[in-house]
């Protein structure tokens, strides 16, 4: 029942979140901005108003009912909702429901789902606006440690904190390198995103936090050849394929780690 359980969870979160997440914007007009003009520039994300953009309805949490807004749409116009909106709302659930599934330890267990929170969140907010908020890997990482350490505190064997320091700075680090060695190829929120995916993978083995990164990067390579033969623009969103390659890492670790 732990993971029906968890789904449900996950069905009530994301609907809370749907409406936060879609607020936030881009400071500077919205655009496929060029990555390699970042640096020293004051990029951030701000909070607006998740408006429909036919009617210009502020959206409120009944607007977003999951599954019944799927097909009503904005109640004012019927607009349908983004591919964000039903994205989160059905995948949230799924990953829930499948990380308690899979992580048969309490402590992980919990970690893990709040770690599948906050790469969703990642994830639909990247994908609107082309950037991750600073305060939002952080703040997945502040919550995690505290985690970690109750459970170390209480005795628990879930995991070890040295692993996790050691997992997050090594992705971090891995990470930071490639966005200074190439600019424009990286944004620097995924650098920040990086330490996040490495301490909660780093937590199990710091050899996970570098399978989550190499996962990652071949959902992005995949991504990148989509959107090449798509003739979409030439940057598209990294947050979601390393948010991808982290919950694959967390499903698939007794295979990639014993």
């Amino acid at each position: 029942m732990i993971p029906v359980a968890s789904a449900v969870l996950g069905l009530a979160v994301a609907w809370w979140m749907t409406v936060p997440v879609h607020r936030l914007k881009e400071l500077r007009p919205l655009g496929r901005r060029d990555l390699a003009g970042e640096r020293g520039q004051d990029v951030r994300a701000v909070v607006g108003h998740a408006r429909c953009p036919r009617c210009r309805r502020d959206h409120v949490a009944g607007d977003v009912v999951p599954v019944v807004s799927w097909a009503r749409g904005c109640p004012s116009c019927g607009r349908r909702p983004p591919a964000t909106v039903v994205g989160l709302q059905a995948g949230l659930p799924g990953a829930l429901g499948l990380t308690a599934a899979l992580v048969d330890q309490p402590g992980a267990r919990v970690a893990y789902l709040w770690f599948a929170v906050v790469l969703a969140a990642v994830s639909v907010v990247d994908l609107r606006i082309l950037m991750i908020p600073w305060w939002l890997p952080w703040l997945g990482a502040a919550v995690g440690a505290a985690w970690m350490a109750t459970v170390a505190l209480a005795g628990g064997s879930e995991g070890s904190l040295a692993g996790a320091a050691l997992g997050a700075v090594s992705a971090f680090g891995l990470l930071w390198l490639l966005w200074f060695a190439a600019p424009g190829q990286l944004g620097y929120s995924d650098v920040r995103l990086a330490f996040t995916v490495g301490l909660f993978l780093g937590w199990q083995s710091p050899v996970l936090a570098l399978w989550g990164l190499a996962l990652g990067s071949a959902v992005g390579v995949v991504t990148g050849l989509w959107v090449a033969a798509a003739r979409r623009p030439r940057h598209f969103a990294f947050g979601p394929s390393l948010a991808a390659g982290g919950l694959l890492a967390v499903w698939l670790a007794p295979l990639l780690v014993g």
